[in-house]
């Protein structure tokens, strides 16, 4: 594999357009862009053997033996690195922090993580060079392998032009950023406290495309809505005695949240399952339910369980309260309950934010790449740099490398776009020294 590996670095290096780029660079950035093309193969190895290892969200030793393949490299940076656990019945890995102290410039946060979405025994394990030999394949090799390999090869680049020592940086990889174990107020401790000591946030999650980063995300909650209603033989259904049972209730409900609110733009909210008999029951946990009942009896009880998507607290607040009054005018003999858990927050899309896209996007069309775009927040669902964007004063995402197919077998990463976006992010930080 390193063979095939090293031949698809040469050749991608021989249609680079980097010398061109390189006249409108200043020296020392230069030095970064010639270092990371260098080091190419060596960055496509450390690619491969975080991807071999099994890190699904569920398999904590595998977690962990990524995190501590990474903490060598952190460690050899020059970096404090701390495993901040979690405890033992949250049964997910903790997160692996590496802080760096110098000078005075911006405190910068560089956020990834190790998990994936495929657990031991799911035929999706290894790294794979296609076909094409211009994308290899494999199990988080966007989602987020390569987020953190672009983190290491910046700071690599910045080490080794002297200029890391007077960075102030915190890098925090959670463990379980596929899965967050509940309450997140623990599980995103580590994350959090990380935010309140910085000034800017860089998420290093995938891009769907090379001109594209996340100036905002959607918020995340969700919700269960409960009805009850009479039994009673089916025959007297409708009737002043009977009423109208409560399936009819709850689709009374449901179908009132989509007429009031589906032309909301950038707010969504989806009943995931829904259970209606005598008796209901939900295990959230395993995400299976059981409900019991016959055709002739009418229904005693319904459960709903949703997800609320949004842009904004505003707009979550606003969404929140309109169900509630829709539940609040019930059919004859029948009730309703709503009730709604945070998940994770939005990150709202700022002038700061679109700022450090206006200067990531300066950095790309001087190395001779696209002029960079925000993705509409609608189009990309939450992650880590959502819990934390409120703690700081600018925060963008999206910036690691390319590909396609994130939590699916066919996940690809178009190896072209891994030393494009470590140049990015190495001169950002360099920028922001002073």
């Amino acid at each position: 594999m390193k063979a095939k590996i090293l031949f698809l670095v040469l050749t991608l290096s021989c249609i680079s357009n980097i010398t061109a780029a390189n006249a409108t660079l200043r020296p020392d950035e230069s030095s970064l862009v010639n270092y990371i093309d260098k080091h190419k193969t060596n960055q496509l190895k450390l690619l491969e053997d975080l991807v071999n290892i099994n890190s699904g969200t569920g398999n904590r030793p595998g977690v962990e033996k990524v995190g501590e393949r990474v903490r060598i490299e952190l460690d050899d940076l020059g970096f404090k690195t701390q495993w901040v656990n979690l405890p033992t019945s949250m049964k997910h890995a903790g997160s692996l922090v590496a802080t760096h102290s110098g000078g005075l410039g911006k405190k910068i946060l560089m956020i990834g993580h190790l998990d994936t979405v495929f657990p031991p025994n799911s035929t999706f394990q290894s790294f794979t060079l296609l076909p094409d030999q211009q994308s290899v394949t494999g199990p988080g090799v966007i989602d987020d392998k390569g987020g953190i390999v672009t983190i290491l090869y910046a700071l690599k680049a910045l080490n080794h032009t002297g200029k890391l020592k007077y960075a102030n940086i915190t890098v925090v990889l959670t463990g379980d950023e596929e899965q967050a174990a509940k309450p997140t107020s623990i599980s995103r401790k580590a994350l959090r406290e990380a935010a309140q000591d910085s000034d800017i946030a860089l998420g290093f999650e995938f891009s769907l495309a090379e001109n594209q980063l996340v100036t905002g995300r959607r918020g995340l909650s969700e919700w269960f809505l409960s009805g009850s209603g009479k039994s009673g033989h089916s025959s007297t259904i409708f009737q002043t005695a009977s009423g109208d049972g409560a399936i009819y209730e709850t689709a009374r409900v449901l179908n009132s949240f989509r007429t009031t609110l589906s032309n909301i733009p950038g707010l969504t909210l989806n009943p995931g399952i829904i259970l209606g008999g005598q008796t209901v029951n939900e295990d959230t946990q395993q995400n299976i339910g059981n409900a019991n009942g016959q055709k002739t009896i009418i229904a005693a009880q319904t459960l709903v369980h949703g997800d609320l998507r949004f842009l904004s607290d505003e707009q979550k607040s606003m969404a929140e309260q309109k169900m509630r009054d829709i539940t609040m005018t019930p059919l004859p003999l029948t009730s309703s309950q709503l009730i709604f858990n945070n998940i994770m927050p939005a990150m709202p899309e700022t002038n700061s934010n679109r700022q450090l896209l206006t200067e990531f996007s300066d950095i790309s069309v001087t190395l001779g790449g696209a002029s960079l775009q925000a993705v509409p927040a609608a189009e990309r669902g939450g992650a880590d740099i959502s819990y934390i964007a409120q703690y700081v004063a600018a925060s963008l995402d999206g910036l690691g490398p390319w590909g396609s197919g994130a939590h699916s077998q066919n996940e690809i990463l178009e190896v072209t776009s891994l030393p494009e976006v470590t140049k990015r992010a190495a001169i950002f930080v360099s920028r922001h020294l002073n």
